[in-house]
């Protein structure tokens, strides 16, 4: 069990069979699995299953959201395994706008959305590889454990990475 830094704690990250995340808040209720990843793979579909092809579906699910802390997290995570290194260019402009948006409170039309951050991707990362069930846990966990929801973004970065995870395990998903 893990806990997140506002007291959440969830188990059974996994994501070999389904894309499945067992969570309960600081009050022990339980929020069941999740077993969906539809919306991502479908996104997918026809693109090769690699990091920055996962951040691209998540920009196509949910581009219109509002860039959060933990979408910076999963990106950062994604980022980092795609070149080998922390803190790259996507890492960065993913900061700024959560900065940018967290000023701007609640005016939704104003703030810098996920389909911004990714739109250059392909300029911006030149290395990138396949998808590994590690990666894919890894990026749960960084969507996981950082606020404000605690729970994954159904058709986000965490659940893109996963369906293509899933995808290079089994193309004929």
């Amino acid at each position: 069990m893990t806990a997140s830094k506002d007291g959440a704690s969830f188990t059974n990250i996994s994501v070999e069979e389904h894309f499945r995340v067992s969570q309960s808040n600081h009050g022990g209720q339980f929020v069941g699995p999740t077993e969906e990843i539809s919306t991502a793979a479908n996104a997918l579909i026809g693109r090769s299953a690699r990091l920055t092809e996962a951040l691209k579906a998540a920009s196509i699910n949910v581009g219109h959201k509002p860039v959060e802390t933990r979408d910076l997290a999963a990106i950062k995570e994604v980022e980092a395994r795609a070149t080998g290194e922390s803190g790259g260019s996507i890492t960065a402009v993913a900061n700024e706008a959560v900065a940018r948006n967290k000023k701007i409170g609640k005016e939704d039309e104003n703030k810098i959305h996920l389909r911004d951050i990714i739109a250059e991707i392909d300029v911006k990362i030149t290395r990138d590889r396949s998808v590994t069930s590690e990666d894919a846990e890894a990026v749960v966990q960084a969507e996981l454990t950082h606020p404000p929801y605690n729970h994954v973004i159904p058709g986000g970065v965490a659940e893109s990475v996963t369906a293509a995870y899933r995808l290079n395990r089994s193309p004929s998903l």
